[in-house]
């Protein structure tokens, strides 16, 4: 086989394998679709073949793969008829093809086996005692997302909450945290959500996931959907390699944020993430009411951060030698300072493994405390990654476009 075919056999096989297990375990609706695809992936496969066994095996792989997804379409829209599927047998009850969990209704099951796998609903535990320093950006997020749906009733008449916010600036900075800090504060139901869960290589399948993550999220609203790396799927439209694909996903993505279908006692956010907020289309920009700059750690934040980040190891460490740190960490960004801290910290285990101390599993070990000579030798290796040129860049169009 050459190297298309052969691609399109082992994509086949594993979207099969795939459909088998899930329709193993009840999961009938992800399962037609990963049937279905097989059978296209086949299909595609037999273009190329030329090998006459290899194409019959193909073709009845294929109809028998579309046979076990039309019976489990029968299954979930009418009448049971027990046949077994590809590779098993149907080894459960037929009460089992009744939806999965109590409370659910038909329309928010058939939503979540459609996004299952690919959007992440999470209930955060992040509070903003837990992010050092970003008082503003903290007040801002307070004022867009938590007060109007703790207290609504503030929010009348001309005073609406917003629909979205994006959160920009260098990477590493806190943006992830914010988002999940909000959505625990709010009590709200917390989607998360890349970039590369919403692109599909299969036709309309991407503007399906977005119309069903957003669909869901206003099911279960309050909800605050985060999207991170938004630029991914908002670049400017009209480039000469955007495709007809990518055009339609950000319609879709710039029809589902403008939040039409919003009512007031059950909000929606929208809060996107983004390190290169200047590539983002203008329409989407204008979805965003508010663009929340995240900015590098000050002083005061960066001692912050050493403490949480060594906390529970022995340390001979005093508030003026986190401050000296916080001095000479200037430009770090927090995820940087994370770094040099899980490096320093191992600095005494590596010393006793070098020594050859660890070898010996029966012999108590005396881990020495963490210096600040140790943080020092560490600052020395790990640079920070942001440069002064990309930080003029976000200062810039921050204060062209956003607010601090």
């Amino acid at each position: 086989m050459g190297s298309v075919d052969s691609k399109l056999y082992q994509f086949a096989v594993k979207e099969a394998n795939e459909a088998v297990a899930l329709d193993g375990k009840g999961k009938y609706r992800q399962a037609i679709n990963k049937y279905q695809r097989a059978a296209e992936s086949l299909l595609q496969f037999i273009k190329y073949n030329k090998n006459p066994t290899m194409v019959n095996r193909c073709k009845a792989q294929i109809e028998e793969y579309l046979e076990r997804a039309k019976i489990l379409k029968t299954h979930l829209d009418g009448p049971q008829v027990r046949k077994s599927r590809p590779g098993a047998g149907l080894d459960r009850d037929e009460g089992k093809l009744q939806d999965e969990g109590e409370g659910v209704s038909e329309e928010e099951k058939e939503l979540l086996d459609t996004i299952s796998g690919t959007i992440l609903s999470e209930s955060p535990n992040v509070k903003w005692k837990d992010i050092a320093g970003l008082q503003s950006s903290k007040q801002i997020l307070r004022e867009a997302i938590v007060l109007p749906i703790l207290k609504p009733e503030l929010f009348t008449g001309a005073r609406k909450p917003w629909s979205g916010v994006l959160l920009f600036g260098p990477p590493g900075c806190g943006k992830t945290l914010l988002a999940k800090a909000a959505a625990t504060e709010c009590q709200a139901t917390f989607f998360s959500v890349s970039s590369a869960d919403l692109l599909s290589k299969w036709l309309g399948e991407s503007e399906k996931l977005i119309s069903s993550l957003f669909k869901l999220a206003r099911m279960k609203a309050p909800s605050l959907v985060f999207i991170d790396e938004i630029d991914s799927v908002a670049t400017k439209r009209g480039g000469g390699s955007e495709s007809g694909g990518e055009r339609r996903v950000k319609t879709q993505l710039l029809s589902e944020i403008q939040g039409i279908k919003t009512t007031e006692d059950k909000p929606l956010l929208t809060l996107g993430a983004t390190n290169r907020p200047w590539d983002i289309d203008n329409a989407m920009l204008s979805r965003f009411q508010k663009k929340v700059y995240v900015p590098l750690p000050d002083m005061k934040a960066r001692a912050a951060i050493f403490k949480i980040h060594t906390k529970g190891v022995n340390m001979n460490l005093t508030e003026e030698d986190f401050v000296e740190l916080a001095v000479r960490a200037e430009g770090y960004s927090g995820r940087d300072i994370s770094n040099v801290c899980r490096e320093t910290i191992m600095i005494p285990i590596r010393e006793l493994d070098m020594s050859g101390v660890l070898e010996n599993s029966d012999q108590d070990v005396n881990v020495r405390d963490v210096t600040i000579d140790d943080f020092k030798k560490t600052l020395k290796k790990v640079k920070p990654m942001v440069d002064k040129h990309d930080l003029k860049h976000y200062q810039d169009w921050a204060e062209e476009f956003g607010e601090y």
